[in-house]
């Protein structure tokens, strides 16, 4: 109630303010990631060439190739170290890891792809396209990557 006497204060913050109830159902038996078996395994290449980011980070896994075939991808959003360490796949999908947790995964001929904090405009995309962009997606400017290329 605080945050709504707050907004309410000031017209130009209340108007862009949606408030949303973050009361969610538990799911039962899932945690922060999502472990994915495609029906039929394509090349890593495929693979990143369906992610379409402006750029990514790939780490091969060792005797892995672009060729490779991808079955089992894990992802996690953010820095997934913690939560992909020791999920059996052939591809780990998060925003970051630390270098020492890539050359793990590596180690056991898992390949790494890193997208940064990128993937937040990638999803925006794909759910507006998948959505008939019925749904108005808005990411925010302000919380956003403080980090950019050069």
């Amino acid at each position: 109630m605080q945050v709504v006497a707050f907004l309410s204060q000031n017209s130009q913050l209340y108007q862009k303010t949606e408030i949303l109830l973050l009361e969610k159902p538990l799911l039962l038996h899932t945690g922060m990631g999502r472990l994915c078996t495609l029906d039929q395994s394509v090349s890593l290449a495929t693979m990143i060439e369906h992610i379409k980011l402006s750029h990514l980070l790939l780490a091969l896994g060792i005797g892995k190739t672009l060729r490779s075939p991808v079955k089992v991808v894990a992802l996690c959003a953010g820095f997934g170290s913690s939560v992909l360490q020791e999920v059996e796949a052939d591809l780990y999908l998060t925003g970051e890891m630390s270098h020492h947790d890539v050359l793990d995964a590596a180690s056991k001929g898992i390949n790494v792809l890193l997208c940064e904090h990128s993937l937040l405009s990638y999803l925006q995309e794909m759910l507006g396209a998948h959505l008939d962009n019925k749904i108005n997606i808005i990411l925010s400017e302000t919380d956003r990557d403080p980090l950019c290329v050069v």
